[in-house]
């Protein structure tokens, strides 16, 4: 049974999937506007996709531009991720320099989660997560696949590895070529929070064939989903407001 974590005034982990909506402007004016925005909407968590970000290499803008997103979004949790290329994401970075910038963004205390990447140099990314623990903020980690999906053994075993990197939350989103594709992460995303972890797990199967992991997570164990306000960070993303009718429409035939 999952454990929810408490963020804020938020419970991750309980109940119906809680919706994400990803910042993905370059500039810091328009990602103000991007995080108002999504406040207004209703978001109950905010991703600042930092890898978009003109100015991300100069820690002391990053760290600028990070308080002010803290501050117009209030008691909504902020995520702070860098995703890579290597993982589907829009910057190419050392791992000294990754490490870095994510261990800053913790100990400003703005961010309340940091996205860490789990499977380049597995070692080095457990030590990353400890250390950003030691300063208060929860770690999501994560494993991005935009080419395939594995079979659900293979997915569970990945899972297993991140839970055991330290993670507080346990990440997984790939890419289907085929419907037994969507079925493979939602089973293993099953059997993880059943069987293996305690910890709040996301999962999604990415694309317009994956679009119903997205709103399905409450079925089968997914704790967040990510919806738009206004550009996608990634493929299959819904509005969020269509997102929130689809998942409360089911939400309410399962109590029924």
């Amino acid at each position: 049974m999952t454990k929810p974590i408490q963020i804020k005034d938020l419970m991750i982990g309980d109940g119906i999937p809680k919706v994400c909506v990803p910042l993905t402007a370059s500039t810091r004016e328009c990602l103000c506007r991007e995080a108002a925005a999504a406040k207004e909407a209703g978001a109950d968590l905010v991703e600042w996709r930092a890898d978009f970000y003109e100015d991300l290499p100069q820690t002391e803008k990053t760290l600028e531009t990070l308080n002010e997103l803290s501050a117009i979004l209030d008691r909504i949790p902020l995520l702070f991720t860098i995703r890579t290329k290597e993982e589907g994401g829009n910057v190419q970075i050392t791992p000294e320099a990754y490490g870095n910038l994510n261990l800053a963004a913790a100990s400003s205390g703005k961010a309340d989660l940091i996205d860490v990447e789990v499977f380049q140099d597995a070692a080095e990314k457990a030590a990353l997560i400890a250390a950003i623990q030691k300063t208060g903020a929860h770690v999501v980690g994560s494993s991005h696949d935009f080419e395939k999906t594995d079979d659900s053994e293979t997915l569970l075993g990945r899972f297993k590895e991140i839970d055991a990197a330290g993670a507080d939350i346990l990440k997984m989103a790939v890419m289907p070529e085929e419907f037994e594709d969507v079925a493979a992460i939602m089973q293993a995303t099953s059997r993880m929070t059943r069987e293996y972890t305690d910890k709040p797990v996301i999962s999604m199967s990415m694309g317009s064939l994956g679009s119903i992991s997205r709103i399905a997570g409450e079925n089968f164990g997914s704790s967040v989903t990510f919806a738009t306000v206004g550009a996608a960070s990634a493929p299959g993303q819904f509005p969020i407001r269509e997102l929130r009718m689809m998942m409360e429409a089911l939400h309410e035939k399962n109590c029924g």
